[in-house]
């Protein structure tokens, strides 16, 4: 049975999350289609640097794997019973999407702890997607009001899951992050969302125009990807599954060889590191985070570390896999 976002739909709420059936978008979004039924529609090509790309990437160190830290994408979902706000952007950077908008969030619901302070939230009555960024308070958002954000957008849940505002791409915030569920499944069917040290101050589709995110420095500028790439892992799933690394890790590299994942930010340090969802979604409301737990269950296997100063599980993404070899850059074309 093949993901899709209606699988569940309408019916999410706190401790019945979506399964790993379940993927934002429709099938047409960027972030569900394969690399190969790309390739069929004649609508990606590598880039002409791909290879001083890679090496710039691997020169900063590479992929630095995936954790459970504070700056990944909160997603919860809305209830009718839910407290009302009015959202209020803060930043004088011209028309606001969500500007005045009266959105229902769950009470209990905190933003990411990072300085990004993300928080998204999915209205299964009308179907779209609103994402924040920097919502300016740091535990459960209340019983209603204004709800003060820097800035935000928001996308339809069974669209592409492009045009809102709250990453530098605009991709939603729900867009190619891992869950826990699929973890545990160990099937990924969508790209991944990829954060880069930095970009060379353009964008290609499907990041906006204008969704370049932190230049590089002149030094490096020439050898730095545009935001909005396809960065995939050439490999075969025989290949994969050949690889002496532990099992949780083949369905990453399977997403990531079958999708690929696009650059939708940047980060100003590591290399590249892709996104898990982040725990605030299950924790805010007092259960365990799915991530977390995984990491805790599958440790013994190896690849899996945690860190009690943080409260932070890393996963070992880069162990085993020669990047330099098989990782390709390309650009998507929008589709006609």
């Amino acid at each position: 049975m093949s993901p899709s976002w209606t699988f569940g739909w309408g019916t999410f709420d706190v401790g019945n999350w979506p399964s790993a059936c379940w993927r934002p978008y429709g099938a047409s979004s960027p972030f569900n289609q394969t690399f190969a039924e790309l390739q069929a529609q004649g609508r990606v090509r590598p880039l002409s640097n791909s290879s001083q790309i890679v090496g710039q990437l691997m020169d900063w160190g590479g992929p630095i794997g995936m954790n459970t830290g504070d700056w990944q994408h909160p997603i919860y979902f809305s209830r009718p019973t839910d407290p009302v706000f009015t959202i209020h952007c803060t930043e004088q950077w011209g028309t606001c999407d969500v500007e005045g908008a009266q959105v229902r969030i769950p009470a209990q619901a905190r933003p990411a702890g990072g300085t990004d302070k993300h928080l998204a939230v999915i209205d299964q009555q009308t179907g779209w997607e609103y994402d924040f960024w920097n919502v300016q308070k740091d535990g459960p958002v209340g019983q209603g009001g204004v709800l003060n954000i820097s800035w935000g957008g928001k996308t339809r849940i069974d669209g592409n899951g492009l045009g809102t505002n709250a990453t530098a791409a605009h991709f939603g915030l729900a867009a190619g992050i891992v869950r826990g569920e699929e973890l545990k499944a160990g099937r990924i069917e969508h790209a991944l969302f990829l954060a880069v040290r930095c970009t060379n101050g353009s964008s290609v589709w499907p990041s906006a125009p204008n969704g370049t995110g932190a230049p590089c420095s002149s030094t490096y500028r020439g050898s730095a990807p545009p935001m909005g790439a396809l960065v995939r892992l050439e490999m075969t799933d025989a290949q994969i599954d050949a690889l002496p690394v532990p099992a949780w890790k083949k369905p990453i590299l399977k997403a990531l060889a079958r999708y690929g994942s696009y650059i939708g930010d940047t980060t100003g340090n590591p290399a590249m590191w892709w996104q898990f969802q982040a725990g605030e979604s299950y924790t805010s409301f007092g259960y365990e985070d799915p991530v977390a737990q995984f990491a805790r269950d599958n440790q013994a296997q190896g690849g899996i570390s945690y860190d009690p100063t943080y409260d932070d599980w890393h996963f070992d993404i880069k162990s085993g896999v020669d990047w330099r070899q098989y990782l390709r850059v390309y650009q998507v074309a929008p589709p006609s």
